[in-house]
């Protein structure tokens, strides 16, 4: 998660510089040459909302890997607590083919009752997910507004609280967050 978030600072950074130095002309870009400086601040910010969108899929699909390892791991690990003890049997049925949303997150709800709220956050988030990666067609109702900052938050929520099983895998996000083996 830390590359995501230095990525993302990155990206931010150099498109307000890059539009900073267009508008003090600096460089020369054919593609703004002709519009106003209003019409290029927006060309910048529709640029950053679509870098928000990508970053936060990234996030998304980082926090869902979590997981997923963490079932796999679970099960070959045949821990003894109630979560690991359900994903045995959930694996016996469905091998790796199980559902993130209604199997993985259902039975950490049902266990750890504690991680509720967290959990159904991320469940929002992921039909913020749906959104975006089947194409934006339509206008989404998910109750709330999504953007790098929300996706961010819960993301970190998941990964300082719940007891995810990782193996050699590091979770670590953003510059101010410990990293946790």
């Amino acid at each position: 998660m830390g590359e995501i978030y230095l990525y993302y600072q990155t990206s931010n950074n150099s498109l307000i510089f890059y539009r900073d130095n267009i508008i003090k002309e600096k460089i020369n870009d054919r593609n703004y040459t002709a519009l106003t400086k209003n019409e290029l601040i927006e060309a910048f910010v529709s640029h950053i909302d679509e870098l928000e969108k990508t970053v936060s899929m990234s996030i998304l699909s980082n926090v869902e890997a979590g997981f997923r390892i963490d079932y796999v791991i679970r099960k070959k690990k045949r821990l003894k607590d109630p979560v690991s003890r359900k994903f045995r049997e959930l694996f016996k049925v469905k091998a790796e083919k199980v559902s993130l949303e209604k199997e993985i997150l259902t039975i950490w709800k049902e266990e750890h009752t504690e991680f509720k709220g967290i959990i159904s956050d991320f469940i929002g988030a992921l039909k913020y997910r749906h959104w975006l990666a089947h194409g934006r067609y339509w206008t989404p109702k998910l109750g709330r507004i999504y953007d790098f900052a929300t996706i961010y938050t819960i993301a970190e929520k998941i990964y300082a609280n719940l007891p995810l099983k990782m193996g050699i895998t590091r979770r670590c996000i953003g510059p101010l967050f410990r990293c946790a083996p």
